[in-house]
Protein backbone atom coordinates (compact mmCIF):
# COMPACT_ATOMS: atom_id res chain seq x y z
CA UNK A 1 0.00 0.00 0.00
CA UNK A 2 1.45 3.36 -1.03
CA UNK A 3 1.66 5.94 1.75
CA UNK A 4 0.68 9.49 0.94
CA UNK A 5 2.10 11.78 3.63
CA UNK A 6 1.56 14.94 1.61
CA UNK A 7 -1.98 14.21 0.60
CA UNK A 8 -3.39 17.61 1.50
CA UNK A 9 -0.51 19.43 -0.21
CA UNK A 10 -0.86 17.28 -3.33
CA UNK A 11 -4.60 17.95 -3.43
CA UNK A 12 -4.02 21.68 -3.05
CA UNK A 13 -1.40 21.77 -5.78
CA UNK A 14 -3.53 19.67 -8.08
CA UNK A 15 -6.64 21.80 -7.51
CA UNK A 16 -4.56 24.95 -8.01
CA UNK A 17 -3.40 23.55 -11.31
CA UNK A 18 -6.93 22.67 -12.31
CA UNK A 19 -8.14 26.11 -11.37
CA UNK A 20 -5.34 27.64 -13.48
CA UNK A 21 -6.33 25.41 -16.40
CA UNK A 22 -9.89 26.71 -16.15
CA UNK A 23 -8.96 30.36 -16.33
CA UNK A 24 -7.97 31.02 -12.72
CA UNK A 25 -11.65 31.03 -11.65
CA UNK A 26 -11.40 30.32 -7.90
CA UNK A 27 -15.15 29.85 -7.66
CA UNK A 28 -14.74 26.42 -9.27
CA UNK A 29 -13.23 25.02 -6.08
CA UNK A 30 -16.36 25.97 -4.14
CA UNK A 31 -18.57 24.54 -6.87
CA UNK A 32 -16.70 21.22 -6.82
CA UNK A 33 -16.91 21.05 -3.04
CA UNK A 34 -20.62 21.84 -2.92
CA UNK A 35 -21.92 19.88 -5.89
CA UNK A 36 -24.26 16.96 -4.98
CA UNK A 37 -22.40 14.76 -7.47
CA UNK A 38 -19.26 12.97 -6.40
CA UNK A 39 -16.04 14.28 -7.95
CA UNK A 40 -12.79 12.29 -7.94
CA UNK A 41 -9.39 13.16 -9.41
CA UNK A 42 -7.26 10.08 -10.11
CA UNK A 43 -3.64 9.69 -11.25
CA UNK A 44 -2.22 7.35 -13.91
CA UNK A 45 -1.94 4.50 -11.43
CA UNK A 46 -5.66 4.86 -10.67
CA UNK A 47 -4.96 6.22 -7.21
CA UNK A 48 -7.39 8.80 -5.90
CA UNK A 49 -5.77 12.21 -5.44
CA UNK A 50 -8.87 14.12 -4.46
CA UNK A 51 -12.48 13.40 -3.58
CA UNK A 52 -15.15 15.96 -2.76
CA UNK A 53 -17.63 15.56 0.15
CA UNK A 54 -20.33 14.08 -2.09
CA UNK A 55 -17.93 11.37 -3.32
CA UNK A 56 -17.04 10.55 0.30
CA UNK A 57 -20.74 10.23 1.16
CA UNK A 58 -21.52 8.00 -1.82
CA UNK A 59 -18.51 5.75 -1.08
CA UNK A 60 -19.20 5.59 2.65
CA UNK A 61 -15.95 7.22 3.80
CA UNK A 62 -15.18 10.29 5.87
CA UNK A 63 -14.17 13.43 4.00
CA UNK A 64 -10.43 13.38 3.31
CA UNK A 65 -10.15 9.54 3.51
CA UNK A 66 -10.43 9.03 -0.23
CA UNK A 67 -6.96 10.28 -1.11
CA UNK A 68 -4.55 7.40 -1.60
CA UNK A 69 -7.26 4.80 -2.22
CA UNK A 70 -7.25 2.59 -5.31
CA UNK A 71 -10.16 3.57 -7.54
CA UNK A 72 -10.69 0.06 -9.02
CA UNK A 73 -10.98 -1.27 -5.44
CA UNK A 74 -13.34 1.50 -4.38
CA UNK A 75 -15.60 0.87 -7.35
CA UNK A 76 -15.06 -2.89 -7.42
CA UNK A 77 -13.95 -2.70 -11.07
CA UNK A 78 -10.46 -4.21 -10.88
CA UNK A 79 -11.14 -6.45 -13.89
CA UNK A 80 -12.73 -3.75 -15.98
CA UNK A 81 -10.85 -2.99 -19.25
CA UNK A 82 -10.90 0.68 -18.30
CA UNK A 83 -8.16 0.00 -15.76
CA UNK A 84 -6.10 -2.60 -17.66
CA UNK A 85 -3.46 -2.25 -20.37
CA UNK A 86 0.08 -0.86 -20.40
CA UNK A 87 -0.82 2.68 -19.42
CA UNK A 88 -4.27 2.10 -18.14
CA UNK A 89 -7.03 2.09 -20.68
CA UNK A 90 -8.39 5.37 -19.39
CA UNK A 91 -5.17 7.11 -20.38
CA UNK A 92 -4.53 5.21 -23.60
CA UNK A 93 -5.16 6.65 -27.01
CA UNK A 94 -7.04 3.47 -27.80
CA UNK A 95 -10.03 4.90 -25.95
CA UNK A 96 -12.33 6.19 -28.65
CA UNK A 97 -14.10 8.73 -26.47
CA UNK A 98 -12.92 11.20 -23.83
CA UNK A 99 -15.96 10.25 -21.76
CA UNK A 100 -16.98 6.77 -20.68
CA UNK A 101 -20.14 6.02 -18.66
CA UNK A 102 -20.77 3.12 -16.33
CA UNK A 103 -23.81 2.35 -14.20
CA UNK A 104 -22.82 0.62 -10.97
CA UNK A 105 -23.89 -0.08 -7.43
CA UNK A 106 -21.77 1.29 -4.56
CA UNK A 107 -21.78 -0.10 -1.05
CA UNK A 108 -21.49 2.72 1.50
CA UNK A 109 -19.24 1.11 4.11
CA UNK A 110 -19.54 -2.11 6.15
CA UNK A 111 -23.19 -3.11 6.52
CA UNK A 112 -24.22 0.10 4.81
CA UNK A 113 -26.85 0.73 2.20
CA UNK A 114 -26.15 0.65 -1.50
CA UNK A 115 -26.30 3.46 -4.03
CA UNK A 116 -26.84 3.10 -7.73
CA UNK A 117 -24.67 5.65 -9.48
CA UNK A 118 -23.72 6.62 -12.98
CA UNK A 119 -19.93 6.99 -13.12
CA UNK A 120 -18.57 9.26 -15.84
CA UNK A 121 -14.84 8.86 -16.54
CA UNK A 122 -13.38 12.00 -18.17
CA UNK A 123 -9.89 12.31 -19.71
CA UNK A 124 -8.38 15.81 -19.82
CA UNK A 125 -7.64 17.21 -23.24
CA UNK A 126 -3.90 17.86 -22.61
CA UNK A 127 -2.50 16.53 -19.36
CA UNK A 128 -2.80 12.74 -19.29
CA UNK A 129 -1.24 12.44 -15.83
CA UNK A 130 -4.68 12.34 -14.25
CA UNK A 131 -8.34 11.90 -15.08
CA UNK A 132 -11.55 12.71 -13.26
CA UNK A 133 -14.59 10.65 -12.28
CA UNK A 134 -18.04 12.09 -11.70
CA UNK A 135 -20.38 9.96 -9.55
CA UNK A 136 -24.04 10.81 -10.16
CA UNK A 137 -26.48 9.37 -7.62
CA UNK A 138 -29.34 7.87 -9.65
CA UNK A 139 -31.12 6.04 -6.82
CA UNK A 140 -34.10 8.38 -7.02
CA UNK A 141 -34.21 8.17 -10.78
CA UNK A 142 -34.11 4.37 -10.62
CA UNK A 143 -36.87 4.42 -8.01
CA UNK A 144 -39.03 6.72 -10.12
CA UNK A 145 -38.38 4.64 -13.24
CA UNK A 146 -39.28 1.47 -11.36
CA UNK A 147 -42.43 3.09 -9.99
CA UNK A 148 -43.30 4.37 -13.44
CA UNK A 149 -42.82 0.91 -14.94
CA UNK A 150 -44.90 -0.61 -12.16
CA UNK A 151 -47.69 1.86 -12.70
CA UNK A 152 -47.53 1.50 -16.46
CA UNK A 153 -47.69 -2.26 -16.04
CA UNK A 154 -50.64 -1.91 -13.66
CA UNK A 155 -52.58 0.38 -16.01
CA UNK A 156 -51.67 -1.78 -19.00
CA UNK A 157 -52.98 -4.88 -17.20
CA UNK A 158 -56.05 -2.96 -16.04
CA UNK A 159 -56.84 -1.84 -19.59
CA UNK A 160 -56.16 -5.29 -21.02
CA UNK A 161 -58.33 -7.03 -18.43
CA UNK A 162 -61.37 -4.93 -19.38
CA UNK A 163 -64.10 -6.91 -21.17
CA UNK A 164 -64.86 -3.74 -23.12
CA UNK A 165 -62.78 -2.75 -26.11
CA UNK A 166 -60.53 0.25 -25.38
CA UNK A 167 -59.01 1.97 -28.41
CA UNK A 168 -56.99 5.18 -28.75
CA UNK A 169 -55.78 6.89 -31.91
CA UNK A 170 -53.83 10.00 -32.79
CA UNK A 171 -55.49 12.84 -34.69
CA UNK A 172 -54.40 11.30 -37.99
CA UNK A 173 -56.38 8.16 -37.17
CA UNK A 174 -53.37 5.93 -36.43
CA UNK A 175 -54.19 3.52 -33.60
CA UNK A 176 -51.88 3.77 -30.58
CA UNK A 177 -53.82 1.59 -28.10
CA UNK A 178 -55.80 -1.58 -28.86
CA UNK A 179 -56.53 -3.70 -25.79
CA UNK A 180 -57.41 -7.39 -25.62
CA UNK A 181 -61.12 -6.58 -25.34
CA UNK A 182 -60.93 -4.73 -28.67
CA UNK A 183 -59.03 -7.65 -30.19
CA UNK A 184 -61.75 -10.10 -29.10
CA UNK A 185 -64.59 -7.88 -30.30
CA UNK A 186 -63.19 -6.79 -33.66
CA UNK A 187 -60.93 -9.68 -34.66
CA UNK A 188 -57.67 -7.76 -35.20
CA UNK A 189 -54.47 -8.58 -33.36
CA UNK A 190 -52.68 -5.78 -31.54
CA UNK A 191 -49.84 -5.95 -34.06
CA UNK A 192 -52.26 -5.57 -36.98
CA UNK A 193 -54.06 -2.66 -35.33
CA UNK A 194 -50.89 -0.74 -34.45
CA UNK A 195 -49.22 -1.41 -37.79
CA UNK A 196 -51.61 -0.14 -40.45
CA UNK A 197 -55.23 -0.08 -39.21
CA UNK A 198 -56.86 3.34 -39.57
CA UNK A 199 -59.49 4.00 -36.93
CA UNK A 200 -62.08 4.96 -39.58
CA UNK A 201 -62.11 1.33 -40.78
CA UNK A 202 -63.72 0.30 -37.50
CA UNK A 203 -66.93 2.14 -38.43
CA UNK A 204 -69.33 2.20 -41.39
CA UNK A 205 -68.37 4.73 -44.05
CA UNK A 206 -68.61 8.32 -42.82
CA UNK A 207 -69.35 7.35 -39.22
CA UNK A 208 -65.85 8.19 -37.87
CA UNK A 209 -66.19 11.80 -39.02
CA UNK A 210 -69.61 12.05 -37.39
CA UNK A 211 -68.26 10.65 -34.10
CA UNK A 212 -65.40 13.17 -34.04
CA UNK A 213 -67.88 15.95 -34.79
CA UNK A 214 -70.01 14.90 -31.84
CA UNK A 215 -66.98 14.70 -29.54
CA UNK A 216 -66.18 18.32 -30.40
CA UNK A 217 -69.74 19.35 -29.66
CA UNK A 218 -71.13 20.42 -26.28
CA UNK A 219 -74.32 18.41 -26.78
CA UNK A 220 -73.21 14.84 -26.06
CA UNK A 221 -71.65 15.02 -22.61
CA UNK A 222 -69.60 18.20 -22.90
CA UNK A 223 -66.86 19.34 -25.24
CA UNK A 224 -64.36 16.60 -25.86
CA UNK A 225 -66.71 13.86 -24.60
CA UNK A 226 -69.17 11.39 -26.07
CA UNK A 227 -71.27 9.35 -23.64
CA UNK A 228 -73.09 6.11 -24.41
CA UNK A 229 -73.46 6.59 -28.14
CA UNK A 230 -74.95 3.53 -29.86
CA UNK A 231 -73.46 2.61 -33.22
CA UNK A 232 -72.33 -0.26 -35.42
CA UNK A 233 -68.69 -1.34 -35.40
CA UNK A 234 -67.10 -3.17 -38.32
CA UNK A 235 -65.09 -6.31 -37.54
CA UNK A 236 -62.06 -7.58 -39.45
CA UNK A 237 -64.24 -9.95 -41.49
CA UNK A 238 -66.67 -7.16 -42.41
CA UNK A 239 -69.52 -7.96 -40.02
CA UNK A 240 -71.27 -5.13 -38.21
CA UNK A 241 -72.03 -5.54 -34.52
CA UNK A 242 -73.99 -3.16 -32.26
CA UNK A 243 -71.84 -1.24 -29.79
CA UNK A 244 -72.18 1.43 -27.14
CA UNK A 245 -69.34 3.96 -27.38
CA UNK A 246 -68.15 6.26 -24.62
CA UNK A 247 -65.04 8.25 -25.36
CA UNK A 248 -63.54 11.62 -25.97
CA UNK A 249 -60.65 13.76 -27.11
CA UNK A 250 -57.34 14.06 -25.24
CA UNK A 251 -55.91 17.57 -25.11
CA UNK A 252 -52.47 19.05 -24.50
CA UNK A 253 -53.51 22.51 -23.45
CA UNK A 254 -55.93 23.53 -26.18
CA UNK A 255 -54.41 21.22 -28.78
CA UNK A 256 -56.12 17.94 -29.70
CA UNK A 257 -53.56 15.15 -29.60
CA UNK A 258 -55.60 11.93 -29.54
CA UNK A 259 -59.02 10.34 -29.29
CA UNK A 260 -60.11 7.33 -27.26
CA UNK A 261 -63.16 5.13 -27.08
CA UNK A 262 -64.57 2.43 -24.79
CA UNK A 263 -66.64 -0.03 -26.81
CA UNK A 264 -69.30 -2.16 -25.08
CA UNK A 265 -70.76 -5.09 -27.02
CA UNK A 266 -74.55 -4.71 -27.03
CA UNK A 267 -75.37 -8.09 -28.55
CA UNK A 268 -75.77 -9.87 -25.25
CA UNK A 269 -77.58 -6.92 -23.69
CA UNK A 270 -79.98 -6.78 -26.62
CA UNK A 271 -80.52 -10.52 -26.34
CA UNK A 272 -81.33 -10.14 -22.63
CA UNK A 273 -83.77 -7.36 -23.49
CA UNK A 274 -85.40 -9.51 -26.16
CA UNK A 275 -85.59 -12.48 -23.78
CA UNK A 276 -87.12 -10.26 -21.11
CA UNK A 277 -89.70 -8.92 -23.55
CA UNK A 278 -90.37 -12.45 -24.76
CA UNK A 279 -90.82 -13.64 -21.17
CA UNK A 280 -93.17 -10.74 -20.48
CA UNK A 281 -95.23 -11.57 -23.56
CA UNK A 282 -95.24 -15.25 -22.67
CA UNK A 283 -96.46 -14.45 -19.15
CA UNK A 284 -99.27 -12.32 -20.54
CA UNK A 285 -100.05 -15.00 -23.07
CA UNK A 286 -100.05 -17.70 -20.38
CA UNK A 287 -102.54 -15.73 -18.32
CA UNK A 288 -104.73 -15.22 -21.36
CA UNK A 289 -104.45 -18.88 -22.32
CA UNK A 290 -105.36 -19.99 -18.81
CA UNK A 291 -108.56 -17.93 -18.95
CA UNK A 292 -109.36 -19.19 -22.44
CA UNK A 293 -108.68 -22.74 -21.31
CA UNK A 294 -111.29 -22.48 -18.57
CA UNK A 295 -113.73 -20.91 -21.01
CA UNK A 296 -113.01 -23.57 -23.64
CA UNK A 297 -113.61 -26.38 -21.17
CA UNK A 298 -116.99 -24.94 -20.22
CA UNK A 299 -118.01 -24.33 -23.83
CA UNK A 300 -116.89 -27.80 -24.91
CA UNK A 301 -118.95 -29.53 -22.24
CA UNK A 302 -122.00 -27.40 -23.03
CA UNK A 303 -121.76 -28.09 -26.78
CA UNK A 304 -120.81 -31.75 -26.60
CA UNK A 305 -124.16 -33.12 -25.43
CA UNK A 306 -126.41 -31.21 -27.92
CA UNK A 307 -124.04 -32.04 -30.79
CA UNK A 308 -124.22 -35.73 -29.93
CA UNK A 309 -128.03 -35.50 -30.09
CA UNK A 310 -127.94 -33.64 -33.42
CA UNK A 311 -125.70 -36.27 -34.98
CA UNK A 312 -127.82 -39.13 -33.63
CA UNK A 313 -131.12 -37.82 -35.00
CA UNK A 314 -129.51 -36.64 -38.27
CA UNK A 315 -128.26 -40.16 -38.92
CA UNK A 316 -131.70 -41.60 -38.11
CA UNK A 317 -133.40 -39.21 -40.50
CA UNK A 318 -130.88 -40.00 -43.29
CA UNK A 319 -131.48 -43.73 -42.92
CA UNK A 320 -135.27 -43.14 -42.94
CA UNK A 321 -135.13 -41.01 -46.09
CA UNK A 322 -132.76 -43.27 -47.99
CA UNK A 323 -130.05 -42.32 -50.46
CA UNK A 324 -132.47 -41.44 -53.30
CA UNK A 325 -134.49 -38.87 -51.39
CA UNK A 326 -134.00 -35.21 -52.54
CA UNK A 327 -133.05 -34.18 -48.99
CA UNK A 328 -130.40 -36.90 -48.57
CA UNK A 329 -127.52 -34.59 -49.62
CA UNK A 330 -128.75 -31.92 -47.22
CA UNK A 331 -128.71 -34.46 -44.41
CA UNK A 332 -125.15 -35.47 -45.39
CA UNK A 333 -124.14 -31.81 -45.07
CA UNK A 334 -125.76 -31.57 -41.63
CA UNK A 335 -123.95 -34.70 -40.45
CA UNK A 336 -120.59 -33.55 -41.90
CA UNK A 337 -120.78 -30.14 -40.25
CA UNK A 338 -121.85 -31.73 -36.97
CA UNK A 339 -118.79 -33.99 -37.13
CA UNK A 340 -116.59 -30.89 -37.63
CA UNK A 341 -118.15 -29.43 -34.51
CA UNK A 342 -117.31 -32.64 -32.64
CA UNK A 343 -113.67 -32.31 -33.75
CA UNK A 344 -113.60 -28.70 -32.54
CA UNK A 345 -115.08 -29.78 -29.21
CA UNK A 346 -112.40 -32.49 -28.90
CA UNK A 347 -109.72 -29.90 -29.65
CA UNK A 348 -111.20 -27.57 -27.04
CA UNK A 349 -111.05 -30.31 -24.45
CA UNK A 350 -107.48 -31.05 -25.48
CA UNK A 351 -106.62 -27.36 -25.29
CA UNK A 352 -108.02 -27.08 -21.77
CA UNK A 353 -106.21 -30.37 -20.84
CA UNK A 354 -109.30 -31.94 -19.40
CA UNK A 355 -107.68 -35.34 -19.84
CA UNK A 356 -105.09 -37.07 -17.67
CA UNK A 357 -101.95 -38.81 -18.84
CA UNK A 358 -98.76 -40.26 -17.42
CA UNK A 359 -95.46 -38.39 -17.28
CA UNK A 360 -92.07 -40.10 -17.41
CA UNK A 361 -88.60 -39.98 -18.93
CA UNK A 362 -88.75 -38.98 -22.61
CA UNK A 363 -85.94 -38.62 -25.14
CA UNK A 364 -86.90 -35.79 -27.51
CA UNK A 365 -84.69 -37.22 -30.28
CA UNK A 366 -86.90 -40.30 -30.31
CA UNK A 367 -90.05 -38.15 -30.34
CA UNK A 368 -88.74 -36.16 -33.33
CA UNK A 369 -87.74 -39.31 -35.26
CA UNK A 370 -91.11 -40.96 -34.59
CA UNK A 371 -92.95 -37.86 -35.76
CA UNK A 372 -90.91 -37.71 -38.97
CA UNK A 373 -91.50 -41.41 -39.60
CA UNK A 374 -95.25 -40.71 -39.54
CA UNK A 375 -95.01 -37.71 -41.84
CA UNK A 376 -92.21 -38.38 -44.34
CA UNK A 377 -94.37 -40.66 -46.51
CA UNK A 378 -97.11 -38.04 -46.82
CA UNK A 379 -97.31 -36.33 -50.25
CA UNK A 380 -96.81 -32.92 -48.61
CA UNK A 381 -93.25 -33.91 -47.64
CA UNK A 382 -92.09 -35.50 -50.91
CA UNK A 383 -90.26 -32.35 -52.08
CA UNK A 384 -89.01 -31.15 -48.71
CA UNK A 385 -85.38 -31.78 -47.76
CA UNK A 386 -85.14 -32.67 -44.08
CA UNK A 387 -81.85 -32.02 -42.30
CA UNK A 388 -81.26 -33.50 -38.85
CA UNK A 389 -78.62 -32.48 -36.33
CA UNK A 390 -79.54 -34.37 -33.18
CA UNK A 391 -77.25 -34.56 -30.17
CA UNK A 392 -76.59 -38.26 -29.56
CA UNK A 393 -75.95 -37.58 -25.87
CA UNK A 394 -79.18 -35.65 -25.34
CA UNK A 395 -80.51 -35.87 -21.80
CA UNK A 396 -84.11 -36.99 -21.27
CA UNK A 397 -86.94 -34.72 -20.12
CA UNK A 398 -89.97 -35.38 -17.93
CA UNK A 399 -92.95 -35.63 -20.22
CA UNK A 400 -95.54 -37.61 -22.13
CA UNK A 401 -94.24 -38.87 -25.48
CA UNK A 402 -97.69 -38.87 -27.13
CA UNK A 403 -98.40 -35.27 -26.14
CA UNK A 404 -94.94 -34.12 -27.23
CA UNK A 405 -95.37 -36.00 -30.50
CA UNK A 406 -98.51 -33.90 -31.07
CA UNK A 407 -96.48 -30.71 -30.48
CA UNK A 408 -93.79 -31.57 -33.03
CA UNK A 409 -96.36 -32.83 -35.53
CA UNK A 410 -98.27 -29.53 -35.39
CA UNK A 411 -95.10 -27.45 -35.81
CA UNK A 412 -93.61 -29.60 -38.59
CA UNK A 413 -96.87 -29.82 -40.55
CA UNK A 414 -97.38 -26.07 -40.29
CA UNK A 415 -93.82 -25.55 -41.60
CA UNK A 416 -94.44 -27.89 -44.54
CA UNK A 417 -97.70 -26.12 -45.37
CA UNK A 418 -96.00 -22.71 -45.16
CA UNK A 419 -93.38 -23.94 -47.67
CA UNK A 420 -96.18 -25.35 -49.86
CA UNK A 421 -94.40 -28.69 -49.94
CA UNK A 422 -91.10 -27.35 -51.33
CA UNK A 423 -88.02 -26.27 -49.39
CA UNK A 424 -85.79 -27.33 -46.53
CA UNK A 425 -86.66 -28.24 -42.96
CA UNK A 426 -83.90 -28.50 -40.35
CA UNK A 427 -84.31 -29.95 -36.87
CA UNK A 428 -81.53 -29.69 -34.28
CA UNK A 429 -81.33 -30.80 -30.66
CA UNK A 430 -78.72 -29.88 -28.06
CA UNK A 431 -78.09 -29.19 -24.37
CA UNK A 432 -77.96 -25.60 -23.14
CA UNK A 433 -77.47 -23.63 -19.89
CA UNK A 434 -74.75 -25.84 -18.37
CA UNK A 435 -76.53 -28.97 -19.60
CA UNK A 436 -79.69 -28.21 -17.59
CA UNK A 437 -81.93 -27.42 -20.56
CA UNK A 438 -82.83 -29.55 -23.60
CA UNK A 439 -83.37 -27.42 -26.71
CA UNK A 440 -84.94 -28.42 -30.02
CA UNK A 441 -85.02 -25.98 -32.94
CA UNK A 442 -87.31 -26.53 -35.93
CA UNK A 443 -86.48 -24.17 -38.80
CA UNK A 444 -88.04 -23.93 -42.24
CA UNK A 445 -87.13 -22.08 -45.45
CA UNK A 446 -90.64 -20.78 -46.03
CA UNK A 447 -91.89 -17.22 -46.57
CA UNK A 448 -91.64 -16.31 -42.89
CA UNK A 449 -94.26 -14.84 -40.60
CA UNK A 450 -95.28 -11.19 -40.64
CA UNK A 451 -94.68 -9.35 -37.31
CA UNK A 452 -98.39 -8.65 -36.75
CA UNK A 453 -99.22 -12.33 -37.26
CA UNK A 454 -96.24 -13.54 -35.20
CA UNK A 455 -97.77 -12.07 -32.06
CA UNK A 456 -101.01 -14.05 -32.54
CA UNK A 457 -99.95 -17.48 -33.78
CA UNK A 458 -100.64 -19.14 -30.41
CA UNK A 459 -104.06 -17.53 -29.96
CA UNK A 460 -106.96 -20.02 -30.03
CA UNK A 461 -108.96 -20.04 -33.29
CA UNK A 462 -106.45 -17.75 -35.03
CA UNK A 463 -105.49 -19.13 -38.45
CA UNK A 464 -104.22 -17.83 -41.76
CA UNK A 465 -105.61 -20.82 -43.64
CA UNK A 466 -108.63 -20.64 -45.88
CA UNK A 467 -112.06 -21.06 -44.31
CA UNK A 468 -112.74 -24.68 -43.48
CA UNK A 469 -109.07 -25.80 -43.70
CA UNK A 470 -108.16 -25.39 -40.04
CA UNK A 471 -109.62 -24.70 -36.63
CA UNK A 472 -106.79 -22.43 -35.44
CA UNK A 473 -106.24 -24.61 -32.37
CA UNK A 474 -103.12 -26.59 -33.42
CA UNK A 475 -100.46 -24.17 -32.15
CA UNK A 476 -102.63 -23.15 -29.19
CA UNK A 477 -102.78 -26.78 -28.07
CA UNK A 478 -99.03 -27.16 -28.68
CA UNK A 479 -98.38 -24.08 -26.54
CA UNK A 480 -100.51 -25.50 -23.72
CA UNK A 481 -98.72 -28.85 -23.88
CA UNK A 482 -95.29 -27.17 -23.77
CA UNK A 483 -96.34 -25.17 -20.69
CA UNK A 484 -97.61 -28.38 -19.03
CA UNK A 485 -94.10 -29.79 -19.51
CA UNK A 486 -92.55 -26.72 -17.78
CA UNK A 487 -91.11 -25.72 -21.15
CA UNK A 488 -90.95 -22.60 -23.27
CA UNK A 489 -91.37 -21.92 -26.98
CA UNK A 490 -89.89 -18.99 -28.87
CA UNK A 491 -90.52 -18.09 -32.50
CA UNK A 492 -88.16 -16.02 -34.62
CA UNK A 493 -88.97 -15.10 -38.19
CA UNK A 494 -87.97 -12.69 -40.93
CA UNK A 495 -90.14 -12.27 -44.00
CA UNK A 496 -88.64 -14.18 -46.89
CA UNK A 497 -86.23 -16.11 -44.65
CA UNK A 498 -88.43 -18.71 -42.99
CA UNK A 499 -89.30 -19.24 -39.34
CA UNK A 500 -87.60 -20.98 -36.42
CA UNK A 501 -89.42 -22.54 -33.45
CA UNK A 502 -87.15 -23.01 -30.41
CA UNK A 503 -88.49 -25.36 -27.74
CA UNK A 504 -86.77 -25.70 -24.38
CA UNK A 505 -87.49 -28.17 -21.59
CA UNK A 506 -85.80 -28.81 -18.22
CA UNK A 507 -83.84 -32.08 -18.09
CA UNK A 508 -85.27 -35.11 -16.32
CA UNK A 509 -83.75 -35.90 -12.92
CA UNK A 510 -83.49 -39.57 -11.83
CA UNK A 511 -86.48 -40.51 -9.68
CA UNK A 512 -88.52 -37.55 -10.95
CA UNK A 513 -92.16 -38.25 -11.69
CA UNK A 514 -95.19 -36.09 -12.02
CA UNK A 515 -98.60 -35.30 -13.37
CA UNK A 516 -99.42 -32.34 -15.59
CA UNK A 517 -100.02 -29.21 -13.60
Amino acid sequence: MVSYTLTEKRQTNLLSGLVADMGSNLMLYTIVEETPNGVLVVDRKHTVLYGNPSASRLLGLAYGELAGRSLPDLLDLSDDPLFGGKDGFLLSDRLFSDRVRREMTLKTGPGGSRHVVEAVFIRPERDRDYYSVILIDIDERIRLETELRRRNSFFHNLIDSSVDGIIAADMKGRIILFNQGAQSLLGYTEQEALADLHVARLYPEGEAHEILKRMRSDDFGGKGKLLRHELLAVTKDGHQIPMSLSGGIIYDGDQEIATFGIFTDLRQIQKFAEDLEQSHQMLQHSEKMAGLGRLAAGVAHEINNPMSGIMLYANLVREELGDEHPLARDMETIIHEAERCKVIVADLLEFSHQTSYDMGSVNLNEVVLKTLALLEMQPLFHNIKIQLSLDENLTSVLGNATRLNQVFMNIIVNAAQAMEGKGALSIASRLRSNREIVEVVVQDSGPGIAPDILQRIFDPFFTTKAHGEGTGLGLSISYAIIKEHKGTVRVASTLGQGAAFTLRFPIWEPGQTGEPS
